[in-house]
């Protein structure tokens, strides 16, 4: 049935254990056609493959079903007939059905239709091209000449990232709550949006604008003012309202919350829920690429952000393959250093342990400090600094090793040593090596199951263009950045707004200004080659760095390659999701244009 008003999707969920109430406010607070929730990442897939390790029958997210169990809500989404789509089935989505159908029979509402998408789950076809050695079929997604081959560790998950079609296939069939596993993140939204206007996979641009609503509240709170620079500027930022989009017929779409909540949507929260976890001017997805370049945000009334333009084309004829590996063993634990030399007693902390460790039974040993120390400090804690220790080996042994060295340290350790009491983070615990690969979408098998009944094959996607990678370039004709004035010496941020995010091994963020007189400089002053001395320390000539601008955004986007290891569930160092990585960027000290440095932040 072809519809002409615009679908109503509120997301509920952007990660596993969000907003355990707000799958029943978003049902009940307001007119809504369907939910989406987003409960997976490339960490917590780690986490059920360690999981299913122990516990084959598991493997799926819990969340859910604390979702729908928080009051009456599933009572509320059956009486309204609101659609439910989501990614919770993480490895096991036929699993978290089969919990969902007991939770509802036990409410009696055995009658409510529900589905789950398989077909992601390609374990079988990787292992046996590693044993038959034929892992090259399946390459790095973003190093060259690197392919699976590489990884010898035992793997114990391997899913390609699927699309919206199982999605949609199970919606005609009637479905009313359709359970994914590693589905994109958008996928929902766009599965819900074909399916409500009968959209063909052609559609390119309608598709791309609903792969941005997806994207845009894929991360619920996020866009409401949550993990937002400014969030200075957002009211009530408590209990915040869960993001809706309302997609139109021709892919546009209005990024809303319900009258009364707490938090906002403002241009500049979706601005930041944009650039978040992007990789370039294509923003890649099995059923469509959208091109992000040309994109409109703009306010239509309060909280109420019109998001036009997105244009889209062909997907590529390949999806991401994120494979979970068992890496080994690993241990953390801090100490503290307090008041004057903090440097030398860094230094003294890492000679004490390094020499006493036989480094040849470790694959990672990092002692890092964390804060400084101000000169003239009005209490201890304003004085302490972290220093985190954190090793990573290929046996149990090698982790007490480590934990006899650190205990044995102690005593002659530098002066005012102290520890965190909880040494139970010096116990092995199992962590994961992730590699992000490609996998071809010809190969996918993808099923929607509607209850118990026979599977409905989805075909493969059928029209498809090579991918030949992002385009980085610098600004075409850069302003002269002495045509703005007197300068002053100030944190970036003081003008400046970001966004930063992972992918694996990367750290994007995506850095704009609210003026439109602003973004001449930007331009000229956010080279490549300026954020590269933006790092400091921080950055590595190994590193690769990629560059592109979204113009009516005012905004210049960043990826650097590598900066994050080999992602969040090895990463050694504090932050592997990236998430402060553009609050890093935004407090270094620059010259500023002194016209822009008065200005109000709204």
């Amino acid at each position: 049935m072809l519809r002409k008003r615009a679908i109503r999707i509120g997301n509920c969920s952007g990660a596993a254990g969000d907003g355990p109430d707000q799958l029943y406010r978003l049902a009940t607070e307001g007119p809504l056609d369907a939910i989406v929730a987003d409960y997976l990442a490339e960490v917590n897939i780690a986490w059920r493959a360690l999981e299913r390790e122990e516990y084959p029958e598991r493997g799926y997210e819990t969340a859910f079903l604390a979702h729908l169990s928080h009051k009456n809500a599933a009572e509320v989404i059956a009486q309204k007939g609101i659609k439910i789509v989501h990614n919770g089935g993480a490895l096991n989505p036929y699993g978290l059905y089969k919990a969902t159908k007991e939770l509802l029979e036990r409410d009696d509402l055995g009658n409510l239709k529900v589905a789950w998408v398989d077909g992601d789950n390609v374990v079988e076809q990787v292992l046996a091209a590693k044993k038959a050695g034929t892992a090259s079929q399946f390459p790095h997604l973003d190093i060259e000449d690197v392919d699976l081959g590489s990884l010898e560790n035992r793997i114990l998950s391997a899913n390609a990232y699927i699309g919206a079609s199982g999605i949609v296939a199970a919606l005609n069939a009637g479905a009313q709550i359709v359970i994914c596993g590693r589905c994109c993140d958008a996928s929902p939204v766009i599965g819900l949006s074909a399916w409500w206007y009968g959209w063909s996979e052609t559609d390119y641009d309608r598709l791309a604008g609903s792969l941005v609503a997806g994207h845009l509240t894929e991360c619920g709170p996020y866009i409401t003012g949550g993990n937002f620079c400014g969030f200075k500027s957002i009211p009530n930022l408590f209990r915040v309202g869960y993001p809706i989009a309302e997609v139109y017929g021709d892919g546009s779409s209005v990024i809303t919350i319900h009258p009364g909540s707490n938090g906002a949507v403002t241009v500049d929260t979706v601005k930041a829920q944009l650039v978040y976890e992007i990789q370039g001017p294509k923003y890649l997805n099995p059923d469509v690429v959208a091109h992000l370049e040309g994109i409109k945000i703009e306010q239509e009334a309060e909280n109420r952000i019109r998001v036009t333009d997105v244009t889209g084309s062909p997907p590529p004829p390949t999806t991401k393959l994120a494979v979970c590996a068992f890496g080994g063993y690993q241990a953390e634990v801090a100490t503290f250093a307090v008041g004057l030399n903090i440097k030398e007693k860094v230094e003294l902390q890492q000679k004490q342990i390094l020499d006493y460790l036989d480094h040849s039974r470790f694959s990672t040993i990092a002692i890092d400090a964390y804060g400084s120390a101000p000169e003239d400090p009005k209490s201890q804690k304003e004085t302490t600094v972290m220093i985190r220790h954190l090793v990573q080996a290929t046996t149990k042994e090698a982790i007490d090793h480590f934990a006899e060295t650190f205990m044995f340290c102690a005593m002659q350790g530098y002066a005012g040593f102290h520890p965190n009491m909880d040494f139970r983070t010096l116990a092995p615990k199992p962590y994961i090596r992730y590699f992000p690969g490609l996998f071809q979408q010809s190969a996918l098998k993808v099923r929607a199951h509607v209850e118990e009944q026979s599977p409905i094959e989805v075909d493969p996607v059928r029209t498809t263009a090579p991918f030949t990678g992002q385009r980085s370039y610098e600004t075409t004709t850069p302003a002269n950045l002495h045509s703005f004035g007197t300068t002053q010496r100030a944190p970036l941020g003081s003008i400046v707004l970001a966004r930063s995010g992972d992918k694996g091994g990367n750290a994007n963020i995506g850095l704009w200004v609210r003026n439109a007189d602003e973004w001449p400089w930007l331009q000229a002053f956010l080279s490549a080659e300026c954020f590269k001395n933006l790092l400091g320390d921080d950055y590595r000539p190994e590193y690769r760095v990629e560059r592109f601008e979204i113009p009516h955004l005012y905004t210049v986007h960043f990826v650097t390659y590598g900066i994050l290891q080999e992602g969040a569930t090895s990463s050694s160092i504090i932050d592997g999701l990236a998430k402060s990585f553009g609050e890093f960027v935004r407090a270094r000290q620059v010259e500023i244009p002194v016209q822009f440095l008065d200005r109000p932040w709204v």
